[in-house]
């Protein structure tokens, strides 16, 4: 039997031995995340009873990526990606090691998790660059699309797992056990970082010049290129007026369709179900980088309509339907961002570009979920909601009638150097 297109290229990226490895380790890794995040909730509930205080621990996780998200694309391009990623690596899974220590044995408050937290969300701001860096290091340009495709996989299979996990280990032995899981899973990905035979080659030498310098070449150089300012321009407006939606959800449920946490349940299952539908048929689509340009419009333009579809509906199986879409297109907007935004950008900007992709796509949507929830407040949220995806619909057309500059732009292949043998 043939075997499609794109399920060759993802068995084709699994047959890299290095790779491989690192697939394996970042599930583990992401596992372990997961279930640490299930684990610092409820440590901060236990310690406070306090929904400022959850309010605020999740704040602090995300401060440090708007804080640092710039200058650590910077430091990405100075840096070997590979060392950099395992010197990150390593301090995290330092940082569940502390955790662990100070909660089993009864040390740990409340402003001293604060602080541990802010420490955690440094040490992610330079992890999650030099992470998509090294995927691409790893199966190069052809294959970028399915190894992107099959991190996607990883992500949304261990937002499943990792939360049961954790649940479990915190209800039959504690949150301090859960760290200590968390742990396990970071070692395991700390090790294998260091089998790991690539050879990558360190940045060339250049005339020496500031962080700051260097942070705002990179963001002259995104502004100006013809398809990464156009693609950037629209990620911001779509993360900030529609990719709020899913932390919006516990307020629909109660407000517009009367439910309690099984209706909240039922919508984020709903979301997930449809981001593993694209993950999947993305993984079957041939073709490469050819034609992701097209797919990351239809996600954009897919996710506002549905966004604007489940802002008006008042039946709750309409909501798990568009919700569903929701998922399925913001999954086809995030590999086609992180794939095209690496194929098209000069390898002496990719840690910039990416780390800026990062602040965009995961700080943004926190203040978007700022602004339409306070809005709502005085309005309810189907109309702040409804209006975001309208403006987000302008954004798409916007981009829709440049589509042809951003395909010739972002569909190219830049100049790379040769990697390096492993010594």
């Amino acid at each position: 039997m043939k075997v499609p297109g794109g399920w060759l290229a993802l068995r084709r990226s699994l047959a890299i031995r290095d790779y491989r490895l690192f697939t394996l380790g970042n599930l583990m890794s992401n596992i372990g995340l997961w279930a640490q995040r299930v684990a610092l909730g409820w440590l901060t509930w236990e310690l406070t009873h306090s929904t400022a205080w959850l309010g605020a621990i999740a704040v602090a996780e995300s401060v440090p990526t708007f804080v640092l998200g710039l200058v650590a694309g910077s430091i990405v391009d100075r840096a070997n990606y590979l060392k950099l990623l395992r010197v990150t690596q390593a301090l995290s899974l330092v940082y569940s090691l502390v955790m662990t220590g100070l909660v089993l044995g009864g040390w740990i408050n409340i402003w001293l998790l604060l602080f541990l937290v802010l420490v955690r969300g440094s040490l992610g701001a330079f992890n999650r660059p030099s992470r998509m860096t090294v995927i691409f290091a790893l199966v190069g340009r052809d294959l970028l699309t399915s190894a992107v495709t099959i991190n996607s996989i990883i992500f949304n299979v261990s937002r499943f797992i990792g939360p049961a996990v954790g649940g479990w280990i915190i209800a039959s032995a504690g949150i301090g056990w859960a760290y200590a899981a968390a742990a396990a899973m970071f070692a395991v990905f700390t090790l294998i970082l260091g089998l790991i035979k690539t050879g990558f080659a360190e940045p060339p030498k250049r005339a020496s010049t500031t962080l700051t310098a260097d942070t705002l070449e990179g963001l002259r150089y995104m502004i100006h290129h013809p398809g990464i300012g156009v693609m950037m321009t629209v990620l911001v407006v779509v993360a900030f007026l529609v990719k709020p939606l899913p932390d919006l959800l516990p307020g629909f449920v109660g407000q517009v369709f009367a439910m309690g946490p099984g209706g909240l349940a039922a919508l984020m299952s709903a979301n997930g179900v449809g981001a593993m539908i694209a993950a999947s048929w993305l993984a079957s689509r041939g073709g490469g980088i050819t034609g992701l340009t097209r797919v990351n419009l239809f996600g954009i333009a897919i996710s506002c309509a549905a966004a604007l579809g489940f802002a008006l509906v008042s039946e709750f199986w309409m909501a798990l339907v568009l919700i569903g879409v929701i998922g399925f297109a913001f999954i086809l907007q995030n590999v086609s961002n992180q794939t095209l935004l690496q194929a098209a950008a000069d390898p002496s900007m990719r840690g910039r570009v990416i780390s800026n992709y990062g602040l965009v796509n995961q700080g943004v949507p926190a203040l978007g979920t700022l602004v339409i929830g306070a809005i709502a407040e005085h309005t309810g949220l189907n109309g702040p909601v409804a209006m975001g995806a309208v403006l987000g619909i302008g954004a798409w057309a916007w981009a829709w009638s440049r589509r042809r500059q951003l395909v010739s732009a972002l569909e190219v292949v830049p100049a790379e150097p040769p990697p390096e043998k492993a010594p």
